[in-house]
Parts: C-alpha cells; sequence; structure tokens
C-alpha cells in the first residue's frame, strides 16, 4: 500500500505541470500524439488547448487500450470518470484508472482543476488529502493549436502515405458532432516490415463543445483505443467542482515539478489532410 501511494504521489508531481497548460480533455491523440505513461491515447483524456469560454458543460468520460499480442496473451488499461467546464473556462477532470502502472494494485483516482481565472492548476491527491498548485497564465484569446480539432487549415503538405475522409456532421452522445477519419499506411520495407501496416484514426468533434465528444485508434502495433464522452449536460455545472475541498492542503508545486522533463507533449495531432 505505502508503495502504491509513493507511485501516486511521484506520478501527480510529474503531472501537475504538465497540466497547468492543458485545457478541458478532448480525446485520444492521433498519430503521434501526445500520450501518458501507460502509452494510451492520452494523459487521462486531456489535451493541451485554449481557454474555452462560454460553453459550459459536464460529462462522464472513458477512455480505454486494447492490445492484442502475438501469443494470444492481452493487455488492457482503462479510465473512467467525470469531466466539467464552467461559463469562465474553468475545467475539472476526475478519474479513475485501472490496470498499467498506478492501475496495477486497483483502481486509483485522481482529479485536476484548472481555474484561468485565478490563475492555477490543481492536482488533487486524495490519499494526502494535499492540492498540488501551480500558477498559469489564461489564455482566453489564444488561437487554437495546429493540429487540434478546433484549428483551421495550417496549409502545411500532406503528409505522404495519410488520406483523410470527411464523416460529415451528426449526432453523437447527443450532441451535434463533425466527423474525420484518417488512415496512415506504412509501405512494406519502410521499417523492415514485411507487409504494409495500416493505422486508423476516427475523431468526433463538437463544434459547440470545442471537445472531442468520441474517438477511436486503431494500430495493429499498440492496439485499440477508445474515448467517448456520454452523458453530456449542457447546463452550468456545480460551481463546487472548481474549488479545492476544505479539508484539503494546498502546496505550491516545486518550478519544473518532479520528473517534468520526462513528460512533455508531442508533436501536435492528428496529421494534415
Amino acid at each position: 500500500m505505502r508503495s502504491r501511494s509513493l507511485s501516486v504521489i511521484l506520478l501527480l508531481g510529474a503531472i501537475c505541470p504538465v497540466f497547468a497548460q492543458m485545457g478541458p480533455p478532448r480525446g485520444p491523440g492521433g498519430f503521434g500524439g501526445f500520450r501518458g505513461r501507460e502509452g494510451g491515447p492520452g494523459l487521462f483524456g486531456a489535451r493541451p488547448g485554449r481557454v474555452v469560454t462560454g460553453a459550459p458543460y459536464s460529462a462522464d468520460v472513458s477512455n480505454s487500450v486494447v492490445q492484442s499480442l502475438s501469443d494470444g496473451n492481452s493487455i488492457q488499461r482503462s479510465t473512467t470518470g467525470h469531466v466539467a467546464r464552467d461559463t469562465q473556462g474553468r475545467t475539472y477532470s476526475q478519474e479513475t484508472i485501472t490496470g498499467g502502472i498506478l492501475g496495477r494494485n486497483g483502481p486509483t483516482t485522481i482529479t485536476f482543476i484548472s481555474d484561468p481565472v485565478a490563475g492555477y492548476t490543481y492536482v488533487l491527491n486524495a490519499t494526502t488529502k494535499v492540492a498540488m498548485r501551480r500558477e498559469i497564465k489564461a489564455h482566453p484569446d489564444k488561437p487554437p493549436q495546429a493540429g487540434s480539432p478546433d484549428a483551421p487549415e495550417s496549409g502545411r503538405p500532406p503528409r505522404p502515405n495519410v488520406t483523410s475522409v470527411d464523416l460529415g456532421t451528426q449526432v453523437v452522445n447527443g450532441v451535434s458532432a463533425q466527423g474525420k477519419s484518417m488512415t496512415h499506411t506504412v509501405p512494406a520495407g519502410e521499417m523492415g516490415n514485411a507487409q504494409p501496416i495500416i493505422s486508423t484514426f476516427e475523431t468526433w468533434h463538437s463544434p459547440d463543445l470545442q471537445v472531442v465528444v468520441s474517438s477511436k485508434r486503431s494500430d495493429p502495433r499498440t492496439g485499440t483505443s477508445t474515448y467517448a464522452l456520454t452523458n453530456i449536460q449542457r447546463a452550468a455545472p456545480n460551481a463546487a467542482l472548481f474549488q479545492v475541498p476544505s479539508d484539503y492542503t494546498v502546496q505550491d508545486a516545486p518550478k519544473g515539478g518532479f520528473g517534468a522533463g520526462r513528460m512533455r507533449p508531442g508533436p501536435p495531432p492528428p496529421p494534415a489532410q
């Protein structure tokens, strides 16, 4: 139990500086996207992004990775939880991790609060009742990053061996969403592979909420990752979600955080059309 608590504390310290620059959860990364330590579709679903105001919501979130091995064995990792955002751009994410490093001794719950109005993010450790605080600068008018679902086309030349298909607009998990499917082919022999390696990435993005509501990434090398927001509510969430509970001790994170240099976002996903 002690070793598990220590693992949680160390990982929270590493996550804190990364999450300080992140917005609400926005689904798994595409080809070459940001991934957490578990090698899955994203660090608790979170993606770097600008502050989104005037579009409150709350939802249940699920994020899973299933990898089938050649000997018939399989590896499974998952997170489930709840996410929310208020009208001023504050975000909340509480997720329970099952499997992998943190979940190997049982489910582990981690809570994140980002308050761009006050200028702080918090990582809450339920085991120690400590909220690790880090100062941030809010950028409500910062344009979305290239490669994010709400970013305009960057004008970059198309990546070779990547095809993109517009799936149109449809209602997904109760909200209107725009779909996009991409296929990436690694030609035979390019990396020593005898046959072509084909990966697919499908994402459904809500323009109103500016979040990914559903996505699926499939790669024969890493398995299948699925992400979904369900039970989406458009009303303003309870304001208490975005406040550190009174029984927690607030501590300022050390500059750079613990192991911050080992956990940084990768190149922006997904590839250009």
